[in-house]
């Protein structure tokens, strides 16, 4: 998902912001590559620049999101609309250590009617997956609605999953968390 807005960065797109030598976006786009998805790999965008970054990657089909102002519920229903699987998983493309091995971890877990959360030393995070049982209910997120509400309404299918790397959780969204873990030493 990379067509949000990233206002706490002003004019510029965070996506595109330079981390330890590669757009931020780039790391996200090039795990999902890595893992072999069999339902497809798709990369909402609202900007040409950040669409861009595929231009190699043939196995990610680019979907334009004309909404962006809608938020994150919209990034959701375009990429839901784009597919048809027995589970989604959401990558957020500000998450720049986010490994293999948490991604494998949460795929492991999934169980039909359930959503995985990833969680380190309890505290959640993202990615999330979600079983199809919720697809209906994801697609009918009004503006402003993200999946945490269904998260939250339907808190017996959540399955915990613990995550051994302490910054794969980590997101970026300001220029201040983008220094920090830029002069992390990993």
């Amino acid at each position: 998902m990379a067509s949000g807005f990233s206002k706490r960065f002003g004019e510029r797109n965070k996506l595109l912001f330079p981390f330890r030598g590669k757009p931020l976006a780039r790391y996200t786009l090039e795990l999902a590559t890595g893992m072999g998805f069999s339902g497809g790999i798709f990369f909402v965008a609202a900007s040409c620049d950040v669409a861009a970054l595929t231009v190699d990657l043939k196995t990610v089909s680019v979907l334009k999101n004309p909404s962006p102002e809608k938020g994150l519920r919209e990034s959701i229903r375009i990429g839901l609309l784009a597919a048809d699987a027995e589970y989604y998983l959401f990558l957020p493309c500000d998450q720049p250590f986010l490994d293999a091995a948490t991604v494998k971890r949460i795929l492991d877990a999934r169980s039909p009617a359930c959503i995985v959360e990833p969680r380190y030393k309890g505290r959640p995070g993202n990615p999330c997956l979600f079983h199809a049982d919720f697809r209906g209910e994801l697609l009918s997120l009004k503006d402003g609605e993200t999946p945490r509400l269904v998260k939250e309404r339907h808190r017996g299918a959540l399955r915990g999953v613990e995550v051994s790397n302490p910054l794969a959780l980590e997101d970026i969204d300001d220029e201040e968390m983008l220094e920090r873990l830029s002069s992390l030493n990993q």
